[in-house]
């Protein structure tokens, strides 16, 4: 008689321990299938090329625009000549705009020119454009090497005064303000930065 009262409650501890049990196992189940029909978080949309897409700079008319150079110095604008050199204004825009010019330093510093350019576009070159202008003080224009048929892509100088040189140079450009940034400026200071603008 014990005995059977013994195993009568064996069994109902164990009908109650397995009730327990199938009931915390029915709430995991339940937890799950909820955390799975979360909407998943925002992420970026990607593109079918995987590449990125930046936007395109906005078409600067060098007729109205003016290049302003930074340095510790101080600051030199230019101006472009648009009608005698048009494609080689808009290259050194384009420079400019993807900073070519940023942090490199002046290679030359001499009596008559100063003169600097980007190691980002060593190698590639501009065809020559001759315009009437003389090169004079203030004037900005493209290197090459001498006697050559091309100039080079980002190597431009500035003429602190005139300098005997032969006529195929492209002369891009002409100083509006900052000719004393020009004579002070050192072999090996630093372009802060080319940024290009509008004039006033």
């Amino acid at each position: 008689m014990l005995r059977q009262q013994q195993n009568k409650q064996h069994q109902q501890f164990a009908f109650a321990a397995l009730l327990v049990l199938a009931t915390l196992f029915a709430t995991f189940v339940l937890s799950c299938a909820q955390e799975e029909k979360k909407a998943p978080a925002p992420r970026a949309r990607r593109t079918g090329t995987g590449s990125t897409i930046t936007a395109a700079k906005p078409q600067i008319d060098p007729a109205t625009a003016v290049a302003v150079i930074e340095t510790a110095k101080g600051t030199i604008e230019f101006e472009f000549l648009a009608t005698e050199a048009p494609e080689t204004s808009k290259n050194f825009i384009k420079n400019a705009q993807v900073m070519y010019y940023k942090g490199e330093k002046f290679n030359r510093a001499e009596e008559l020119l100063i003169q600097a350019g980007s190691k980002l576009a060593a190698g590639e070159t501009l065809p020559i454009e001759n315009g009437a202008k003389e090169m004079s003080r203030g004037v900005v224009a493209m290197a090459k090497e001498e006697g050559a048929s091309v100039s080079f892509a980002s190597e431009f100088f500035i003429c602190r005064d005139s300098t005997i040189l032969d006529s195929d140079y492209t002369i891009f450009g002409n100083v509006i303000s900052g000719m004393d940034v020009v004579d002070n400026i050192a072999v090996d200071d630093v372009i802060t930065n080319i940024t290009i603008r509008n004039k006033e």
